[in-house]
């Protein structure tokens, strides 16, 4: 952009970029504020480094965006309710995200997006990979866009801990009848192919961890179809893999993007504060 304030970066040439020549803790003009959510429309998740701000700051920024989403199924900040912990202790197996997802997908209007801030790090690991699914839509043969157009999906909390979820999420019996009855509520149907609420983009918007099955069909008619979909979506060019520092903070499009945060730091603790803008309702793309 012509007398840009930010300095953007590219990360891979279909999704990410770093933001550069901005400091976070300081109230931001709105043009910096639009530069912002230009390069979030047109890469799916920008990043920041070597910034310091404090819980209020994280706030203030995240709050620039729309409001901010209230209610959260992580822990929260001790005197900031707005601010959920992605944790992992030393002594945990498991992490938090780790498996291709989108945020809420299971409630009518998923989140915007959110901005996840570093605060304790392994020394090594828990990189988070990202992927953009507008691309990955782009990809699609015609005839195959032409039949997703059709179609809507189930999308459901619980099925994060369908029978084969990682191990470490697996469960089955009686415990899966107490999440099933748990998280019943949270279930809702999006179409298929979806068009960007804000840019207009043509998404492809079904991912492993939420989405049950098309609306109409069976588990097992949908599966095929499904798998296929999520190996096409993290085809090795369409994502960019983060590695966190000191510092790091990541703003992503949960509208375009998945993402997955690799947990491969066991005996380590990780620690990162997240704030969730809240969305809108998604309506089918025109295909």
């Amino acid at each position: 952009m012509k007398n840009s304030i930010i300095d953007v970066r590219p990360l891979s040439p279909t999704v990410g970029a770093e933001l550069h020549g901005v400091d976070l803790a300081k109230p931001l003009e709105e043009r910096a504020v639009l530069e912002i959510r230009d390069a979030l429309h047109k890469y799916g998740v920008v990043f920041f480094r070597d910034q310091t701000i404090d819980k209020a700051q994280h706030l203030a920024f995240t709050e620039r965006f729309g409001p901010i989403k209230g209610k959260s199924f992580l822990g929260t900040v001790e005197g900031y309710p707005m601010i959920g912990e992605v944790r992992k202790e030393p002594d945990q197996s498991r992490n938090i995200g780790g498996d291709w997802h989108t945020d809420h997908a299971f409630i009518a209007n998923p989140p915007l997006g959110s901005v996840l801030v570093a605060r304790e790090l392994p020394a090594v690991g828990g990189d988070t990979m990202f992927t953009n699914m507008g691309n990955a839509y782009d990809r699609l043969s015609d005839g195959l866009k032409k039949t997703l157009s059709t179609l809507r999906a189930v999308q459901a909390k619980r099925q994060s801990f369908k029978p084969d979820a990682p191990a470490d999420r697996r469960v089955d019996g009686a415990e899966k009848d107490k999440i099933d009855q748990q998280f019943a509520q949270y279930e809702f149907t999006h179409p298929v192919v979806i068009a960007h609420p804000e840019s207009g983009r043509t998404i492809l918007y079904v991912n492993p961890t939420y989405t049950v099955r098309f609306e109409g069909w069976t588990q097992q008619e949908s599966a095929p179809l499904l798998q296929y979909l999520y190996q096409h979506a993290v085809r090795p060019e369409f994502v960019c893999r983060f590695n966190w520092r000191e510092g790091s903070i990541a703003f992503w499009d949960n509208r375009s993007v998945m993402h997955y945060a690799l947990n491969d730091y066991h005996g380590e603790r990780r620690l990162m504060h997240r704030i969730t803008v809240e969305g809108s309702p998604l309506a089918a793309a025109t295909v």
